[in-house]
């Protein structure tokens, strides 16, 4: 009869394999749960820089109809003027 195949060589080899993949199994599962939450908090972050940037170009083309009302307004007083030195 054989002796304990638990104690024999191959087992101790095989089951050290097993232990180490079990664990390199563990820490990729781990990291890839850290990527997930990265990637939740950067597509969170893409959406808050996207409304953002919607928001500015809001602001800029406010700006933009405020300047040329102005700017029409200062044509209009420039002719007036003109007109009165005449």
């Amino acid at each position: 009869m054989r002796g304990n195949t638990m104690d024999s060589p191959v087992f101790q080899r095989l089951e050290h394999g097993v232990d180490k993949l079990f664990e390199q199994l563990r820490r990729t599962t781990e990291r890839q749960s850290q990527l997930s939450t990265a990637l939740v908090k950067s597509r969170e972050e893409v959406e808050r820089l996207r409304a953002e940037i919607q928001r500015l170009k809001s602001e800029r083309t406010d700006t933009r109809k405020k300047v040329d009302a102005l700017l029409r307004d200062f044509e209009s007083l420039e002719l007036h003027i003109e007109g009165a030195e005449q």
